[in-house]
């Protein structure tokens, strides 16, 4: 039943551009009195929002927002002595200037926890379209070979699956989260270096030569 049965693989590659920035922010505050240290985080991420709100191509994401006690152990006693809030925010685009702009100027209220390259969803579906048609070919054209080298009269697919990978995103990652003290129109602007990434599309399948001797 399994007589001329043939496992093959065919992949296509492409390398793309990273044509999309996400700045991940972190505003914190700690403080002994609970409310005062939340009004104060609160203020902080509705100020960082609104200006993300002016421009119409970032997408932005409020990922955590925590609240929780400050304390230490003294003599193996617990002792209160404050609190921390703190909130996570995500923003998306493909406008790396501006966005990288914005990651300057809201430096007097949030903090940088990482940046990160990669490539956008619609320049990836694209991509993959392409080399789907790609991969597809050079699986037939093996196909086919394969059926001509050992004597066959055609062939006909078993099973077929397709993968997609890229490398490994690149992430711009900060120690710990940087806060600059001085006003937001004199931060400076950080140099993109948005690099690029390696697509690949692979085809894993089989087939069946037909009219073998």
């Amino acid at each position: 039943m399994d007589y001329g049965i043939v496992e093959l693989n065919a992949q296509a590659t492409q390398t793309v551009a990273r044509d999309e920035m996400v700045l991940v922010l972190k505003i914190q505050q700690q403080g002994t009195n609970r409310q005062q240290v939340s009004n104060t985080v609160t203020a902080r991420l509705n100020q960082v929002l609104a200006t993300a709100r002016r421009h119409d191509d970032f997408n932005t994401t409020q990922l955590t927002r925590t609240v929780e006690p400050k304390f230490e152990y003294q003599k193996d006693k617990r002792i209160d002595n404050g609190w921390q809030d703190s909130a996570l925010l995500q923003v998306k685009s493909t406008n790396l200037s501006s966005l990288n702009k914005f990651a300057a100027n809201v430096q007097n209220l949030a903090a940088i926890v990482a940046i990160n390259y990669q490539v956008a969803d619609a320049t990836l579906q694209n991509y993959e379209t392409k080399l789907t048609r790609q991969a597809i070919a050079r699986f037939q054209q093996r196909a086919v070979q394969i059926t001509h080298e050992l004597g066959g009269h055609g062939y006909k697919v078993v099973s077929m699956s397709l993968g997609s990978s890229q490398d490994a995103h690149n992430y711009g990652a900060y120690a710990a989260p940087v806060m600059l003290s001085r006003a937001a129109d004199s931060a400076p602007v950080q140099d993109i270096a948005a690099g690029e990434t390696r697509l690949t599309l692979s085809i894993n399948g089989k087939i069946q030569v037909t009219g073998l001797p």
